[in-house]
């Protein structure tokens, strides 16, 4: 049964939806954590020395999902005080100074105590994203003449410092980042275990909504792209080479499977040119078959509108491109995520297992119902080898 021309309009016009609703996406998503959140009721005038201990000017606000308290003022002369408050169970606990929100190029103050209860902090100029590229003693924050300080009181650990900045400080990138683990001797920090950007208009004393954090964003990439890609896509697939005696049910199962496949594959490429703008990520073979994988699928669907009648005469080399270029696209797709794990989403051990049992499952179906259609096939042949005509001609001469 041929599907009519309206309904391929039909299907087109649900692409082209999906489609602008997909480039239009934000990524927005919450930060969990086990550790209490923060408050911006304590009193630090009884905590921290002279100057910190003046607050009558200090604007507080809960930062990083109330993981975090930062305390800030500005004044006339360009000189900012800043003390940061949170849970004390990390070894490291770092602030930074970002110009466009990237972690190259910025520099941070990091603090931390030691088993014996030795306090220290330090500025570090991140050159890079390797250890021996976050280089100590060296940056571009310049101190006032009061001393940082870092204080633990009872569970919480604060961190007080005044920088002087050459013009008034407005919208202002600060990164966020813990570690699990001290400074090496030789002043090395040991890589950050999770880190976020928030973003502060220090004018007026008001942050900003906090895009998603950085281990969110390579989270939902990863996610989005093994369901999209590595799963619904090829299920797709599935059904138009194992189900069609299905007829015409397959088709529109068929589309909608694939339809929803490409939505979420835009979901997880606007997703990851978020990552990749955050982190000044150079990933360039992932992002280029990522591209490839997308304008494959998308020339997949378009196909739909130009679809010829089953008794065309150009049938036969629409299927020969619908058929090549899906495999290629699904083939592309599933071996993107692969080189993902060794790049972007390298540290999330869950997306592995979950893709990992995904992809055993969907070859595993793949080998049965090859093998069941094989069979199948080879039923009428074995009925004409085997069987003895139904009726014979007797000749009576």
């Amino acid at each position: 049964m041929a599907v009519s021309y309206s309904s391929n309009k039909l299907l087109l016009s649900f692409f082209c939806f999906i489609s602008i609703v997909g480039f239009k996406l934000k990524a927005m998503a919450t930060y969990s954590d086990i550790n209490p959140p923060a408050t911006c009721n304590s009193n630090l005038g009884a905590v921290l020395p002279p100057p910190y201990s003046d607050l009558s000017s200090l604007t507080c606000s809960l930062i990083w999902q109330q993981m975090f308290s930062l305390s800030f003022y500005q004044d006339s002369q360009n000189v900012t005080t800043i003390v940061l408050s949170g849970k004390h169970n990390h070894k490291w606990i770092g602030i930074g100074f970002s110009r466009n929100g990237s972690m190259v190029g910025s520099s941070a103050m990091v603090a931390w105590v030691e088993k014996n209860g030795f306090s220290g902090i330090r500025q570090y100029y991140l050159e890079g994203k390797n250890m021996s590229k976050v280089i100590p003693n060296k940056g571009d924050l310049r101190f006032t003449t009061a001393s940082p300080v870092v204080v633990v009181h009872g569970d919480v650990l604060y961190i007080a410092f005044q920088l002087k900045f050459p013009t008034s400080l407005a919208y202002q990138p600060i990164l966020l980042a813990i570690g699990s683990a001290n400074p090496l001797k030789n002043g090395l920090l040991p890589k950050h275990t999770n880190s976020t950007t928030t973003y502060i208009e220090f004018s007026s004393a008001h942050l900003r909504a906090q895009p998603m954090n950085v281990n969110d964003l390579r989270k939902y990439h990863g996610m989005t792209a093994i369901i999209g890609w590595g799963v619904v896509t090829p299920t797709g697939l599935l059904v138009a080479r194992y189900f069609r005696h299905m007829e015409p049910s397959w088709y529109y199962i068929h589309s909608l499977v694939q339809f929803i496949g490409f939505f979420v594959g835009i979901i997880s490429i606007s997703i990851g040119r978020n990552l990749y703008q955050k982190i000044g990520a150079i990933f360039l073979a992932h992002k280029f078959i990522g591209y490839t994988v997308f304008f494959l699928a998308g020339l997949e669907v378009c196909q739909f509108v130009g679809r010829p009648s089953s008794d065309s005469k150009r049938r036969k080399y629409w299927n020969f491109a619908h058929y090549w270029v899906g495999r290629i696209a699904m083939v592309m797709g599933v071996l993107n995520i692969f080189i993902g794990f060794h790049g972007i989403v390298s540290n999330d051990r869950s997306l592995k297992i979950g893709f990992g049992i995904s992809f055993v499952a969907l070859l595993t179906a793949v080998i049965v119902l090859e093998v069941r259609r094989r069979g199948e096939n080879a039923i009428p042949e074995a009925i004409v080898v085997d069987q003895p005509p139904v009726f014979q001609v007797i000749d009576k001469h």
